[in-house]
């Protein structure tokens, strides 16, 4: 499960604040619910229709990929920023989202990439790969197995065949009962804040000022079918009894933290408020920042 965090404070004067192109497929998992046929289908189905193609052909993908955390993408900064220019989907892989947030800054990439967003590309990414694209989020920005330079050292060689090893117990800390309590401690101390928990299979799609929950069938999830709608079910050990979803959470004016099932489909303003800067940046962020600084040459 991913956990991510969008300002809740809503200006009512401002009913069109969702850009209209804004269209995106915001997946739990990375490389897991990324892979999946019916994520790709649901990314494809928000490429801008060209109005000679036949709708019943699927468009040609061309991957072009953009190592950021090279010295060539710097040399190559000009012909990086025009591919993000002519890009139609923009994949962000999973990893380390502070490094990645601040990778972008570093590089001068944010401003290109609203201004893809404004023209209809489709931005996507799983698990850090979908949280960057948020005010803030809940995040293990300080495992150091996702620091730049052992991740480098993992996969950096694209001539070398990784096969990738699930960690059965991994999986089960994503989704067990206590990152879901951790994460209510966190939207305590950002109470302005309001946030979204997309389960490991599950994807938040969004198109224009609309949006969708993708669950997908066959696997399991956080959702457990009661007569209150809101019954997490995933045991202390990380068993997830359920199917998967989206849950939107905020503190309530007694200070608590209200937890409810994201509906199927409706209006993103149902969901998302007006962003805005976060409160207050965690303590850690700044420690994370020197072990695994962006700026560093790799």
């Amino acid at each position: 499960m991913i956990s991510s965090i969008s300002s809740s404070k809503h200006n009512d004067a401002d009913d069109n604040y969702f850009h209209p192109n804004l269209k995106g497929v915001f997946v739990g998992s990375g490389s897991e619910g990324m892979a999946d046929p019916r994520v790709a289908n649901a990314i494809l189905d928000l490429l801008q229709e060209d109005d000679d193609s036949n709708g019943n052909l699927r468009p040609c993908c061309i991957w072009a990929p953009l190592p950021m955390i090279y010295p060539s993408f710097v040399r190559n900064r000009r012909k990086a920023h025009k591919k993000l220019q002519e890009a139609d989907i923009i994949v962000v892989g999973g990893g380390n989202t502070l490094y990645a947030i601040d990778r972008w800054n570093h590089l001068g990439l944010v401003p290109l990439l609203r201004k893809a967003m404004e023209r209809g590309t489709v931005l996507t990414g799983g698990s850090a790969g979908a949280i960057v694209w948020f005010d803030g989020g809940h995040s293990d920005s300080m495992d150091p197995d996702t620091y730049a330079c052992p991740m480098v050292a993992q996969y950096g060689n694209a001539s070398d065949k990784v096969e990738e090893v699930v960690d059965e117990s991994k999986y089960k800390a994503m989704v067990s009962c206590e990152r879901a309590s951790d994460f209510d401690e966190m939207l305590l101390r950002h109470p302005g804040e309001r946030g979204i928990g997309i389960d490991h299979w599950a994807a938040l799609v969004i198109n224009g000022e609309s949006y969708s929950v993708l669950s997908l069938e066959g696997k399991p999830g956080s959702i457990l079918a009661s007569p209150s709608g809101k019954e997490f079910g995933v045991d202390e050990s990380g068993n997830a009894k359920g199917v998967p979803g989206i849950w939107i959470k905020h503190v309530d004016g007694n200070g608590h933290v209200s937890s409810n099932v994201c509906h199927p489909n409706g209006l993103l303003s149902e969901i998302l408020g007006v962003p805005s800067e976060i409160i207050r940046e965690s303590d850690d962020v700044k420690r994370c920042r020197e072990a695994n600084p962006s700026g560093v040459k790799i």
